[in-house]
């Protein structure tokens, strides 16, 4: 009777796992880099993420310190402006955007993260205690958020839940940071003078120091960026590179390059991992 349970238990536990929608357990590689839309900016922009579900795409302009939300080549909000009110900001450093579309931007004056909805309405600010100078930001989940202290040198782990800080990581690696990424398995910190990514693990271990800005996308496939060039550092997958590239993000499956005073968006087509 035991042994006829627990085979009965056993096809269950099968069933369950045939069952489950996780997209990990189907690992994918990178199979080419396609461009499928480039939108014209005025200069002077420092960074842009791509929202799919929304066509969205934003971009910074920390002179103005203002977020400019465009869609289908469109205007339809700017963020900021100097200004103490809700949806201005004393001294815009940094900024990055959500799975679901939402906008998190770092004063580095007032050391607050805001947050707004995928339209560009305030909806909440936290207040970063115990940190000098915040200079980068980047989303690691739905509950942690990094930042970086450019006063300190090092990265600080905060829980978006209460504000509170988690860990930190870095001092002994890190110098300066232009460009801070993170997900739920990787933190990366790129710095422009050295054209170097430091990599740690989300809980703050350091891995190793590559040359190029270096992200990660779904299925965690490294993507580096040189000046002349995109390569898929996990397969075969590369792209040539012109103009002058200043920054690079990623949502889901598609790269947000800001390349002069355009940003161009690539989509990461994929192939099963032989």
């Amino acid at each position: 009777m035991k042994r006829y349970l627990y085979l009965v238990f056993l096809v269950l536990v099968l069933l369950l796992a045939a069952c489950s929608p996780n997209k990990r357990n189907s690992p994918l590689e990178i199979a080419s880099f396609r461009l499928i839309k480039t939108v014209e900016f005025e200069p002077r922009i420092s960074k842009a993420f791509y929202y799919q579900a929304g066509e969205t795409v934003y971009a910074m302009y920390p002179e103005t310190h203002q977020i400019q939300i465009r869609k289908n080549g469109k205007i339809v909000n700017s963020i900021g402006g100097m200004g103490s009110n809700n949806a201005n900001f004393m001294s815009l450093a940094d900024f990055c955007v959500a799975s679901d579309g939402s906008i998190y931007a770092l004063d580095s004056s007032t050391k607050v993260i805001k947050r707004f909805t995928a339209e560009g309405k305030f909806i909440s600010s936290m207040k970063l205690s115990y940190v000098q100078q915040p200079h980068k930001l980047a989303l690691g989940t739905q509950q942690t958020v990094y930042v970086f202290d450019a006063a300190s040198s090092e990265i600080i782990a905060f829980n978006l839940l209460d504000g509170s800080e988690l860990y930190r990581f870095g001092r002994f690696q890190l110098q300066r940071v232009d460009q801070l990424f993170a997900n739920r398995d990787y933190v990366v910190a790129y710095d422009k003078s050295r054209d170097q990514s430091v990599q740690f693990s989300s809980l703050g271990q350091h891995i190793s120091n590559d040359t190029g800005q270096i992200v990660y996308d779904a299925y965690n496939n490294a993507i580096s960026r040189s000046n002349d060039a995109l390569v898929s550092k996990m397969s075969a997958a590369w792209l040539p590179l012109t103009g002058k590239v200043i920054a690079m993000t990623i949502s889901q499956d598609t790269l947000a390059l800001v390349v002069d005073a355009q940003v161009r968006l690539l989509k990461l087509d994929y192939a099963p991992v032989l």
